[in-house]
């Protein structure tokens, strides 16, 4: 049987985005200038506090959650790659020391916390390289406690057939969804949409409510680890 390679453009995709590593991958998260302006939306609709248990899905270097932290909440932030998780450990470096962060490596489509663990779950510039977002929503709803919120910044398929020649190659590798589509899947989820903004050269930010009163007690996912 032939084993067909990777081609180029998902080395660099995968280097650069899916699952940066490198110098390359280091530098544009450290200092991911084009997702500020997400991430301020993001704590701005849903504000986390110094009482709130929060989740990065997907964090990658770091600097949405050391955002994040400068409300006082404490935090856990999951990401696939090691080199993501050593940076983000960097910049947050005194919030571990403080035991108000940590750090974990895993898969979005399959959490490996308790459920009901988290108030506030955000998933930020990741959601369009996951393999099998129903699967990820359920989950990040599973480990969202009653009253909770989860917050999702993710692209269109209109933004991204918008996109120039110097990132296109980038966009056709991911999975661009509408927000009707999201929201069906996090309403199979026990999650009601109760926000949609666009976010300028990036994609929507969506923000999610579970009830705080489930009609029903959803089954755990994964084991508690």
């Amino acid at each position: 049987m032939t084993v067909r390679s990777r081609s180029h453009g998902d080395r660099i995709t995968d280097a650069i985005a899916r699952k940066p590593s490198g110098l390359l991958g280091k530098l544009l998260f450290r200092y991911p200038f084009a997702h500020l302006t997400g991430f301020e939306l993001a704590l701005k609709l849903a504000p986390t506090s110094a009482s709130d248990v929060v989740l990065d899905v997907g964090c990658g270097g770091g600097v949405f959650l050391r955002e994040a932290l400068r409300t006082g909440c404490t935090a856990t932030g999951l990401d696939h790659s090691p080199d993501m998780l050593a940076t983000a450990a960097s910049v947050n470096a005194a919030a571990i020391r403080e035991e108000r962060l940590t750090l974990a490596e895993g898969d979005a489509g399959a959490l490996p916390f308790q459920e009901a663990s988290f108030d506030k779950v955000f998933c930020l510039n990741a959601f369009f390289f996951f393999s099998e977002p129903a699967a990820a929503i359920a989950e990040m709803a599973r480990v969202t406690r009653a009253g909770g919120s989860v917050a999702i910044l993710t692209t269109a398929k209109q933004w991204a057939s918008d996109a120039n020649w110097l990132v296109r190659p980038l966009v056709r590798r991911m999975r661009c969804h509408e927000p009707e589509t999201l929201s069906g899947w996090a309403a199979e989820a026990g999650l009601r949409t109760i926000r949609i903004e666009p976010v300028p050269k990036s994609g929507y930010l969506q923000i999610f409510e579970k009830a705080k009163h489930p009609a029903a007690r959803r089954p755990e996912a994964i084991c508690p680890v």
